[in-house]
């Protein structure tokens, strides 16, 4: 007599089970005898510039200490620092911590910077000590001020890129950035928390214009400016090649401004769609976030209470060095 069908699904069923544990026992096994220290160092190199700077920082070289020794020892790994789009699961805190041992390991040769939520006017400052090649710095949110952001521009003579995004940033501080950045190529201004009444909505726009002769590309999501705004871009910036106005609520496209836009070469218009753009302001149909706001930061975004307090590691911010504890 033939098994019941509720019996062949209670052993379908055990089946199932048994062949999902002896897969995980055998991945457990494997992974215990797996040796780490024997991958080469390229392919490593490899996979540590994927991960970036804050995986390796408090993942990757808590594996082992040869991991942790070839981190330290690559500096193309330290040229370009990238700590964007981090999910907010560390503190500002914390980060601006990670930072400085990024930057110290750069043994002053530190190019590229990018934060996100963080950011404070020491740490801009230890950079600048610290980076005497610094071509590129992005602040998504930062807690720097324009004042202290102004005293920080004059020092880098060298910077060919500059973004501030969600961040306060008057015209004046935009006329201070091109007259103090000559070499200035690649400059994105998007979504300020700068208001300006009607009669100023061209200024940051025509400071652009007069001053940033050498632009190659530019970016201004959501900028108030008007097509006058655009025109003096255009006329003061002969060498530009890309050119993003996303969200410009306040500009026609007109035959003038059409004709202007024909030499870009890459170019996303005012209802181009803002889907491939990470730092996307919240929006909702009762209250436009054009300010520091809840949905921005969080409740919990100045708490360093997400990172794990058995860790391991901790950092000394004097000198960089990252102390193993109860590592073989």
């Amino acid at each position: 007599m033939g098994k019941s069908k509720k019996g062949k699904q209670r052993e379908q069923f055990e089946t199932t089970v048994l062949s999902r544990f002896v897969l995980r026992w055998e991945k457990s096994v494997f992974l215990k005898k797996r040796k780490w220290t024997e991958l080469p160092s390229d392919i490593l190199l490899i996979i540590f510039q994927k991960l970036g700077p804050i995986n390796v920082l408090t993942k990757a070289i808590r594996v082992c200490r040869d991991w942790l020794e070839l981190a330290r020892s690559e500096l193309v790994l330290w040229r370009k620092v990238d700590m964007t789009c981090h999910g907010k699961k560390f503190g500002p805190n914390y980060l601006e911590d990670i930072a400085c041992i990024a930057v110290n390991w750069s043994a002053g040769r530190l190019e590229e910077f990018s934060a996100e939520e963080f950011g404070t006017y020491d740490l801009l400052q230890y950079i600048t000590d610290s980076a005497s090649n610094l071509k590129c710095i992005r602040l998504i949110r930062s807690h720097v001020e324009e004042s202290e952001l102004e005293k920080l521009i004059k020092r880098w003579l060298l910077l060919e890129e500059i973004e501030l995004t969600r961040h306060w940033c008057s015209p004046e501080l935009c006329e201070a950035i091109g007259l103090l950045c000559p070499r200035l190529k690649h400059f994105r201004l998007n979504e300020l928390y700068f208001g300006c009444g009607s009669n100023k909505k061209n200024l940051i726009a025509n400071y652009i214009g007069k001053t940033m002769p050498n632009l190659r590309s530019l970016q201004l999501i959501g900028s108030s400016m008007t097509e006058e705004g655009l025109h003096a871009i255009l006329e003061g910036c002969p060498q530009l090649e890309s050119l993003d106005i996303r969200n410009c609520d306040n500009l026609t496209i007109n035959q003038r401004i059409q004709s202007e836009l024909e030499r870009i070469k890459i170019l996303r218009l005012p209802n181009d769609s803002t889907i491939d753009y990470k730092f996307h302001r919240h929006v909702t149909e009762s209250s436009p976030c054009w300010g520091p706001c809840s949905l921005c930061y969080g409740s919990d975004s100045n708490s360093d209470s997400d990172i794990d307090s058995d860790t391991e590691t901790y950092f000394d911010i004097k000198y960089g060095h990252i102390v193993f504890q109860n590592c073989e």
